[in-house]
């Protein structure tokens, strides 16, 4: 049965997409891909620049916010990142018979696709060298090391597998004339690596050259013809460190600003179809929509949409991982290889599907938008939603540190066999449909829009389609592990959800989503399992839990040859290690991938297949021998009930009310993470105290937005704010978020009072009985010394003096008043506090896990710093920092 598609999508599709379908020009895109197309095809740095230049142009002239960030290319090697190790610019390359005639086979100048990419270069007087023809892998195998010295190699073969082969035999070049389907004379785009020479082959060095198959068969004539040839090669290519871009076209978010959905097209590829049409559809996303915002028929999303042009995987994911920012994109798309003509990809539209378990209502919300937009525009293709596959660029899917991130493309002509002049000079701009860029355009501005501008009405509404969709899942007949997997991923979608509450009463909404969850456990009828193929029969390595340690996963271009071979030898994708989540052993994620590659459960096409728990075991060894995961003996995890035993022997009895400051590191790996870490800290208060934790962001939050805003005190208090029992307070900087039985009376009204005085959520706790708990860090993080500092009153720190941004319970953004703090230390360390307590035997210490703990009245605290400052504070000359 189809899903119900939300109310407010409907809207979407009734309303916005006709607007921008109609605004579309897809004759202007033809003309963008033609300009593009002129500089990228010439697979040089310097003209990988020229197309930045063009890009912030575009931008700019739609209206959009432009920004380049420089990329370097170099970096540690055998790491598995992805890096661009050398820049190259290409000058100019020619290939010529000097013997027993003349004639010039290839001049790039003339078609730049003559070049293989990450070429060596050749000495200006060029190298001659004997041509010899070699097709099969194995005849070059048999040769002797230094058997092809001197001599440049001909073959039918893609040469990126054989350069450390022919290196070896001494040759000094190759000649690939690679066939492209149905198209004799074209150039099939031809690199050595795909961003850099992989380390396997990492000394060999020849100069690469394409021919096309017409070309190959002709000089192979005269090969047989002559029995000898002799040719000139010659390469300019300037190799160095330099940088590639990465060009950004911004619609900035009316509301929030900083939290941004993504499209990622990747630039740096010679072709039309594969990637210029792509890069031209997030020009034009972002003419759409300014142009309609500027003539007032859009209003402006609440959050930003960042269309991102890279070098494909090695620009996206170094940006990803270098550029700071308070939290992960909320979702996104890769727009790759689209608008191409009906009649050379079949028809098909394909909206393939986010990674498994990484918040796959986008999923759905992309293919509603896509069906309307189809109806309307009739461009001739039909919609085929099909499951995740990566691109490599869509791994930037990874469920913690990346975004939900669909793929929609016109790349395969039929299901798995892609357009016949792929990556090939015959991908030109004849391939390309005018009304199907218009309809890919269209349909992804009005997706990025609706992600852009949801808040908690449409998180209500896409919730409810969850439910449905996952009750539907749940009829089938399922085993218990693949009941666990829906269960899961139902809920954990249901979580990235939550990221686009805007507005509204957050309780209400996530009670909402947790009814639908229950709903669905309750109709799959199979019961949960404790454990999913955790067997002692697969022995202690599978009970080791991994836990990564790095963002995405690594290209084994860049890993050392026998940790690639080892990550290959499981046969498993590589989005497999994203399941090392620190929570379950290895025997349990072999369950789990069995279960993403169930087609009527995780949505992949294989079914039945069992994973080799063995060499899964292997696959994150390999991982963490690069760095990419910690492998942790469960036996060496602190559990909920050992937490729960060293609090009660730190002091801290039911019905207190305790302030933490923690650190998640400090305690030593605990089974669950974070929140487990709550959780025992909620049981041992017990539900007549309350448990509170600072929820600040320090500033961090160009808008604070209570229901979304994370913290930047850590994973515990992060953890510690989202659950659904949680109240937090209403402050842009200093927020403070509290569960149990006066949470609500703690986080209230703070915004109006001040964000340390009396009446504040710590002032409260100061000033009626509560405590306070240093976990695994110092006072130095304890708050409430503030509280004394500006009840001395202290001239350095005021309440109201700084603008800042924050979300209503309306959804309006308002400006307030907020901290403004001191412009330097305090003259009175709070090394003296600590000292001072412990003199006074004020406060208990203790070890929890391996944390070193202190447990003080608040109050207590309170008054030694006033004593401290009493006599300091009137001297003193440092002030507010006031913007």
């Amino acid at each position: 049965m189809p899903l119900r598609t939300p109310p407010s999508l409907n809207a979407l599709c009734r309303d916005t997409l006709p607007l921008l379908l109609r605004q579309a020009d897809g004759r202007q895109m033809l003309k963008q891909v033609a300009d593009l197309v002129e500089s990228e095809r010439w697979n040089s740095f310097d003209q990988f620049h020229r197309t930045t230049d063009k890009l912030v142009q575009y931008y700019a002239r739609a209206g959009a916010i432009a920004e380049v960030d420089a990329i370097q290319t170099g970096g540690q090697i055998g790491s598995g990142r992805w890096i661009i190790q050398e820049a190259a610019d290409v000058r100019a390359a020619t290939v010529d018979i000097v013997a027993p005639f003349k004639e010039r086979l290839l001049d790039y100048k003339e078609n730049p696709w003559h070049i293989i990419q990450w070429s060596a270069a050749a000495p200006k007087e060029g190298l001659r060298a004997a041509l010899v023809v070699l097709d099969e892998r194995a005849d070059i195998e048999r040769l002797g090391v230094g058997s092809l010295r001197g001599k440049v190699v001909l073959t039918r073969q893609d040469p990126r597998s054989l350069l450390g082969l022919l290196a070896d035999r001494g040759a000094v070049g190759v000649l690939s004339d690679r066939p492209v389907p149905n198209n004799p004379q074209a150039l099939a785009w031809t690199k050595f690596g795909w961003g850099a020479i992989p380390m396997e082959h990492a000394t060999a060095r020849l100069v690469g050259y394409v021919l096309s198959q017409r070309q190959g068969e002709k000089l192979r004539r005269q090969l047989q013809k002559h029995s000898q040839l002799s040719l000139l090669l010659k390469a300019d290519i300037r190799k160095y460190v330099g940088s590639h871009d990465v060009v950004s076209g911004i619609v900035r978010g009316s509301g929030d600003p900083q939290d941004e959905v993504w499209a990622i097209a990747h630039s740096g590829e010679p072709g039309a179809a594969d990637n210029a049409s792509g890069v031209v559809q997030t020009l034009e996303i972002a003419r759409l929509l300014e142009g309609l915002i500027a003539s007032g028929k859009l209003k402006r999303p609440r959050r930003s949409i960042r269309l991102l042009n890279a070098y494909e995987c090695y620009g996206f994911f170094a940006y990803l991982e270098r550029k700071r920012r308070l939290q992960t994109p909320l979702a996104g798309v890769c727009i790759d290889t689209v608008g191409i003509r009906p009649d050379v990809c079949g028809g098909r539209l394909e909206w393939h599907a986010t990674i498994p378990m990484s918040a796959a209502f986008v999923d759905r919300i992309g293919a509603a938008v896509l069906r309307a937009a189809l109806r309307r525009h009739q461009p001739g293709y039909k919609l085929f939603t099909e499951p995740f596959v990566s691109t490599s660029d869509t791994l930037i899917g990874d469920p913690h540190y990346g975004f939900p991130c669909p793929w929609i493309t016109t790349h395969h002509k039929r299901a798995g066999s892609g357009f016949d002049a792929y990556h090939s000079s015959a991908d030109q701009i004849g391939l390309l449909s005018s009304k199907g860029m218009e309809t890919c355009a269209a349909s992804m501005a009005a997706y990025l829009y609706y992600l852009a501008d949801m808040g908690s009405r449409e998180v209500a509404e896409v919730g409810r389609m969850e439910g449905a969709h996952f009750a539907g899942l749940a009829q089938e007949e399922i085993s218990p592990q693949e009941a666990d997997y829906l269960r899961e991923a139902h809920a954990l979608g249901n979580r990235r959800l939550e990221r686009w509450l805007w507005g509204g009463d957050r309780r209400a909404v996530l009670a909402g989503l947790a009814q639908a969850e229950g709903e669905v456990a309750a109709q799959i009828k199979t019961p949960p399992q404790k454990k999913l193929r955790a067997k002692v029969s697969e022995g202690k390595a599978a009970r080791l839990i991994p836990r990564r340690t790095a963002f995405l996963s690594p290209t084994a271009e860049n890993a050392p040859i026998e940790i690639g071979r080892r990550i290959q030898r499981a046969g498993l994708p590589s989005w497999a290690l994203f399941w090392a989540d620190g929570q379950r052993t290895i025997g349990e994620i072999a369950a789990r991938i069995e279960c993403e590659e169930t087609a009527s459960v995780g949505g992949g096409r294989v079914s039945g297949r069992r994973v080799d728990v063995e060499k899964l075991v292997d696959f994150f060894a390999a991982h963490a021998d690069l760095g990419y995961v910690e492998l942790v003996d469960p036996g060496d995890m602190l559990s909920k009930k050992q937490l729960v035993a060293d609090l009660r022997g730190l002091g801290i009895k039911k019905g207190m009310d305790l302030m933490v400051h923690s650190s998640l590191s400090a305690l030593g790996p605990v089974r669950g993470g974070a929140p487990t870490v709550v959780e025992a800290l909620l049981e041992v208060v017990g539900r007549s105290g309350t448990l509170l934790m600072p929820s600040f962001n320090h500033r961090a939050a160009a808008v604070y937005n209570a229901l979304t805003t994370p913290t930047t005190n850590g994973a515990n208090p992060d953890a510690f704010w989202r659950r659904a029992d949680a109240y937090r307070s209403q402050h842009p900087t200093h927020a403070v978020a509290a569960s149990g039985a006066r949470a609500a009376w703690y986080c209230s009204e703070h915004l109006d009072v001040g964000i340390w005085a009396a009446e504040s959520p710590i002032g409260k706790l100061v000033h009626h009985g509560g405590y306070i708990l240093a976990l695994g860090t110092t006072h130095s993080t304890s708050t409430a010394y503030h509280v004394a500092e500006m009840s001395v009153p202290c001239g350095c720190i005021e309440s109201f003096a700084n603008e800042d941004r924050v979300v209503g319970i309306d959804g309006q953004v308002q400006a307030v008043r907020g901290l403004a703090f001191r412009g330097g230390e305090c003259p009175v360390p709070i090394g003296k506090l600590e000292a001072a307590l412990d003199r006074r035997r004020l406060q208990q210490r203790g070890s929890v896990g391996a944390a070193a703990a202190q447990l003080v009245l608040a109050n207590d605290l309170w008054k030694v710093r006033r004593e401290q400052l009493r006599s300091a504070c009137p001297q003193c000359a440092i002030k507010p920092q006031i913007r």
